[in-house]
């Protein structure tokens, strides 16, 4: 009976040390995967990560992580006094830092698996990214390093690019040079402004990158949205669709009289310079389609396209900027995003939805969507919001296979808004 009872007392404890242990694993695989939908992540690029020789592996990133985590903790950091857990963070007392922990992630975990054909070529490692996690007391911070998601993936080539592969004295880069580097040029941050600075330079210093702001301009806002209602459909009937528009529309001069006024109305003339410096004019706008128009505009949009490829006409009216790449260029500023000239690409995506309401606003309010001064600065609906440094992805309930393909759209379209920009890195 003794042997039977300590037996029993004995398969009792096993089982319960077997509950804990699932329970730990249980818990250690919910960490190892990152919030990414219903976060507002603040977007960034990196030229490739300089790591060396030796593998990027977990003890590795243990050691980063305790570096980060000592500079953090510090007072003052290159000369610069950071008070992170002070109340300049917007979530006031965040309390004192209590792990820093660096991990990998794969990107089916965080998307779901449903992505397009061409992910299941890529390797592990280029399907893999880099999470950074900065827990406090009452408050947890995350960066995101993901890969340059693209369809395109193909070198791109430069006269400058050319020129170095011309030097004679240039060393070609190998294999061995090539695996020293780690490319994941897509960050996503979401953290206060002063920390985001301090992560940044840590980023750089460490790694011999540099990390830039990444501003997303109105080609592939544009072509997001347009890929999501094709992925996902229309938004749900409770959401409605906002567009807010911004215009590049300096100051116009008021002529030589103003600049050299005469000598007796020099008071007059500076009352009247105030005024109109207060008073710039439009700069931008919001417009709000609600969810029962929607459908109407996308069928508006195909009939408009499906007219416009059958009819070859020219107008006589055609504005000068039309086929002046470099007017349209000053028109648009120096996102080269902005300015609509994509559109005239034969192979084009096509954007109904663009067309429909390009349509609407020029026949009710005779505004031109599609001149070069105009440009969409935030898109905001019942599945996203995109602006010009800022991502959401909304989630509700679990993912399913329409937002995992919409997902997967999402990061694409980022990946290769990032690679257009990857030679601007190179400095």
């Amino acid at each position: 009976m003794a042997r039977q009872k300590a037996q029993t007392a004995g398969s009792a404890s096993a089982q319960q040390q077997t509950a804990s242990e699932r329970a730990q694993d249980s818990d250690s695989v919910q960490i190892q995967v990152p919030q990414f939908f219903n976060t507002t992540f603040s977007t960034h690029r990196v030229s490739p990560l300089y790591i060396g020789a030796q593998k990027l592996d977990q003890a590795r990133l243990d050691r980063l992580a305790h570096r980060l985590r000592d500079t953090l903790v510090g007072d003052v950091v290159r000369g610069v006094q950071i008070g992170l857990g002070a109340a300049d963070t917007p979530m006031g007392q965040v309390g004192p830092l209590k792990a820093v922990t660096f991990r990998w992630f794969q990107a089916t975990d965080v998307l779901g698996d449903k992505s397009s054909e061409s992910w299941g070529e890529l390797s592990d490692e280029q399907a893999k990214g880099l999470w950074i996690e900065l827990r406090h007391e009452n408050a947890a911070y995350v960066a995101l390093l993901l890969p340059g998601f693209s369809q395109k993936q193909k070198t791109i080539t430069t006269p400058a690019a050319s020129m170095w592969s011309m030097d004679i004295d240039q060393p070609e880069i190998g294999e061995a040079d090539s695996s020293q580097f780690l490319r994941l040029p897509l960050l996503l941050l979401r953290m206060p402004q002063p920390l985001k600075a301090v992560i940044g330079e840590w980023l750089s210093t460490t790694f011999d990158c540099r990390v830039t702001k990444l501003n997303l301009g109105t080609r592939t806002l544009v072509g997001v949205l347009e890929g999501w209602i094709q992925e996902t459909g229309l938004p749900r009937a409770e959401s409605d669709l906002v567009l807010t528009l911004a215009f590049n529309a300096p100051v116009t001069d008021k002529g030589r009289e103003a600049v050299l006024p005469s000598s007796g109305d020099l008071g007059n003339n500076d009352d009247d310079e105030d005024e109109e410096a207060s008073a710039p004019g439009l700069r931008s706008m919001e417009i709000c389609i609600s969810a029962s128009d929607l459908r109407r505009f996308l069928r508006a949009g195909k009939t408009l396209l499906k007219s416009k490829r059958t009819s070859s006409k020219t107008s006589a009216n055609t504005p000068s900027w039309e086929h002046d790449d470099r007017e349209r260029r000053r028109l648009a500023g120096p996102h080269m995003d902005d300015g609509w000239g994509w559109l005239k690409n034969k192979e084009r995506q096509s954007y109904p939805l663009m067309e429909a309401l390009a349509n609407h606003l020029d026949h009710h309010m005779a505004l031109n969507l599609f001149h070069p001064g105009v440009r969409i600065t935030q898109v905001s609906c019942g599945g996203f919001v995109l602006s010009q440094s800022r991502i959401k992805i909304v989630k509700s309930g679990d993912v399913t296979d329409d937002l995992s393909r919409a997902a997967w759209m999402f990061v694409t379209l980022l990946g290769e808004r990032v690679q257009s920009d990857e030679i601007s890195l190179v400095t």
